[in-house]
């Protein structure tokens, strides 16, 4: 999601804080400012803040990370995890019924590691000049151990990239993902991936302008 933020260079991005903060510094320099509890502590504060968007007809595009778990500070449940704080079955609240109740009419869901679909997203959202939208970013917290709803709900394939060091350029665009698996040898000017690290998201496949990386074992 960040990757696809950083570029809207005419925007005052402001974020609150939590793992995602991490998405200010470099290389992606996607927020501006940092807040108290929201976005993915959505149910803490944020739906009072959205709120007040939706009250005052606020031009905001509020983008609401949902990582199914409260990364920020150790992977507590809440009320989109389907577990109460004793780990018993709960009520999953639905963060899109939810906004579409505080009154916002513009509402998309979208797989933050799809690129395309993350920047079409964007641009439905930048072309709205007189209404509040939101975003509403779907994907569990990789380091989550995964439920079963997570597992019958999307495809956890983490099977780890690999760069084919005879079609990579060196031209870094993988390195501008922030990515902490990606490796750049300055001697042989080669893009790699760290396989114990990578957790096959396939973001710097969809950057690779020459299709030097695949999932480990497809041809």
């Amino acid at each position: 999601m960040e990757e696809q933020i950083r570029h809207r260079k005419d925007t005052v991005m402001i974020g609150d804080i939590g793992c995602y903060a991490l998405g200010g510094a470099a290389p992606l320099n996607a927020k501006d400012l940092a807040v108290c509890m929201g976005d993915s502590t959505f149910f803490h504060t944020g739906i009072n803040s959205l709120t007040d968007v939706a009250y005052n007809g606020s031009n905001a595009i509020c983008v609401i990370l949902d990582n199914r778990i409260t990364g920020m500070t150790g992977h507590q449940d809440n009320p989109r995890t389907g577990y109460n704080i004793k780990g018993e079955p709960a009520t999953l609240i639905d963060v899109e019924t939810v906004v579409n109740v505080l009154g916002i009419k513009h509402v998309r869901t979208v797989n933050p590691l799809n690129l395309k679909a993350m920047k079409e997203t964007l641009d439905w959202a930048f072309a709205m000049e007189d209404e509040p939208s939101v975003i509403i970013t779907k994907w569990p917290c990789i380091l989550k151990k995964y439920s079963k709803e997570d597992k019958a709900q999307f495809n956890l394939d983490k099977t780890p990239c690999v760069v084919d060091a005879d079609k990579c350029i060196g031209c870094k665009k993988c390195l501008s993902t922030g990515c902490p698996a990606l490796r750049y040898d300055s001697e042989t000017k080669k893009s790699s991936i760290a396989q114990a690290d990578c957790v096959g998201c396939t973001v710097c496949m969809q950057v690779c302008p020459v299709q030097a990386i695949s999932r480990k074992g497809d041809k």
